[in-house]
């Protein structure tokens, strides 16, 4: 009985070592990852139909080879489990039907396997290294980049997800919104550390990771994906900025809906500012619903005991381009502008263009993410808002100059609306984080609750070499950010 049990182990340990010795789990994994990139590349609207073709005609090919390569590896792993099994037999060290006896028992089944479970899962364990597991950017399985072109194969997926929540989560009722806050600048000018600030306010509500891919009905989303079950281990988002995200923390993602009802304004090389003029009812009427929806969402996430959400925020950084819009169509609308140095922002702004186009060079799947939700601040995608006197096709995207000419153009328009905005400067917000963003939360009639502001912001000078740019053009950025300094909060 002795040796069956032990002959049995090494067959089992055999088999065991020959799938992670022939990576049986990759295989599977790519195996997975041909099939959904192949169904994927049927959703994807940026694709031909072509090139869908070709993608399918691919995603088969793999499908075929790794099944072939998969049944290969299958049986080498049962040789080896046999051959444990077949020496002892040959030996004479104990016949291999009373082997197979002992391991059809069901208690050893289930003991083996609990075993088995058990070890693999303290091996990850100890692989599992801290670099691992705070890993730079976002990581997309192939599950997950079906999803979201699946979310994202057209503008009507998305308001039919937005009508299906309304119809089966129909409790508790959607909220009324009002004095909603657009938190909006230039990338890079410190919207995501303002929006985070204000996110942990007891009553503010915010989109959040959790939200995507079905950004327009993120109470029903987050029922079909698990809820609070569903998670990511905290990483460092693809700037490359140190900050850190997860399912729970506020990102922007308001800008999906600009492009469901403006889709013209995104085809060209650039995009025309929204005037007053612009509005359209029904966008604005689906947006109000939307603001209703997140409130509640994050209302029920939160559970009955925690502090009722009343207030919707978001960060978009295109709305800097539609101030004259948003507040006709949003009078109680409270407009938020963080503004930076103009020589340490054109500087930034030129470090993540390259950094975007590096990295949706590599990776295909970035820059359909990043299109997705609106996202066209730098990078390949790099769509400038036209802004008055701001001329694209002179510059070469690539320098300071370009950057900080863009900066000058963007703010000298929105000086217009200086009586209308709360403008917080950078310089402010890294020196007194606690002055400057409770007087902020005074202005919005937020409760800050005694919260500790510090956390969400730099305290080192925000400051770059001046010498990159070209004296006219820093002279022409800083008169406008010494006009911007007057009339800041």
């Amino acid at each position: 009985m002795i040796q069956a049990v032990a002959v049995s182990l090494l067959a089992v340990a055999g088999f065991i070592l020959a799938l992670w010795w022939t990576n049986i789990a990759g295989i599977a994994r790519g195996i997975v990852g041909a099939s959904m990139a192949g169904v994927a590349a049927l959703f994807d609207n940026q694709l031909s139909d072509d090139a869908k073709e070709v993608a399918a005609r691919r995603a088969g090919g793999q499908l075929i080879l790794g099944g072939l390569n998969l049944a290969g590896r299958i049986v080498a792993a049962l040789a080896a489990a046999g051959l444990p099994i077949l020496l002892a037999d040959l030996v004479g060290l104990v016949p291999g039907s009373a082997v197979l006896d002992v391991m059809l028992r069901l208690d050893y089944i289930v003991i083996v396997s609990i075993l088995a479970f058990a070890t693999v899962k303290i091996v990850n364990r100890l692989r599992r290294t801290d670099a691992a597991a705070e890993s730079s950017g976002p990581q997309y399985s192939p599950v997950d980049q079906f999803v979201h072109n699946l979310a994202f194969s057209g503008p009507g997926v998305q308001k039919m997800a937005a009508r299906a929540e309304a119809r089966l989560i129909p409790r508790p009722p959607m909220p009324d919104v009002s004095q909603p806050i657009f938190v909006t600048s230039l990338a890079r000018g410190g919207t995501t550390a303002v929006l985070n600030a204000l996110h942990d306010a007891p009553e503010v509500a915010t989109h959040t990771y959790r939200d995507m891919p079905f950004v327009t009905a993120p109470a029903l989303w987050d029922k079909l994906a698990g809820g609070q079950r569903r998670g990511v281990r905290r990483r460092q988002r693809a700037h490359g900025d140190g900050m850190k995200i997860d399912l729970e923390s506020a990102e922007a993602f308001e800008e999906v809906i600009w492009k469901m009802f403006w889709p013209e304004r995104y085809k060209e090389a650039s995009i025309p500012l929204w005037q007053a003029r612009d509005t359209n009812e029904k966008a604005d009427r689906f947006l109000r619903n939307h603001m209703s929806s997140i409130i509640r969402a994050r209302n029920l996430q939160a559970g009955p005991q925690s502090v009722e959400k009343t207030r919707y925020c978001s960060k978009n950084n295109a709305n800097i381009a539609r101030i004259p819009y948003l507040l006709k169509s949003y009078p109680d609308c409270r407009i938020v502008v963080p503004v930076r140095r103009p020589e340490s922002h054109a500087e930034s702004l030129l470090r993540q263009h390259n950094n975007f186009s590096k990295l949706q060079t590599q990776d295909s799947f970035v820059s359909r993410y990043m299109a997705d939700i609106g996202h066209f601040e730098f990078g390949n995608l790099h769509k400038p808002f036209r802004f008055s006197g701001f001329e694209p096709t002179q510059m070469d995207t690539h320098t300071s100059d370009y950057w900080l000419q863009y900066w000058t153009c963007a703010f000298r328009d929105l000086l217009e609306y200086k009586d209308r905005c709360i403008f917080l400067l950078q310089d402010d917000l890294r020196a007194s984080p606690q002055v400057t963003m409770n007087r902020l939360c005074d202005d919005l009639s937020l409760l800050s609750s005694g919260q500790s502001f510090e956390q969400y912001f730099h305290s080192k000078p925000d400051r770059a070499v001046s010498e990159n740019f070209t004296t006219a053009h820093l002279r022409d950025a800083l008169a406008i950010y010494r006009e911007l300094e007057e009339c800041a909060h």
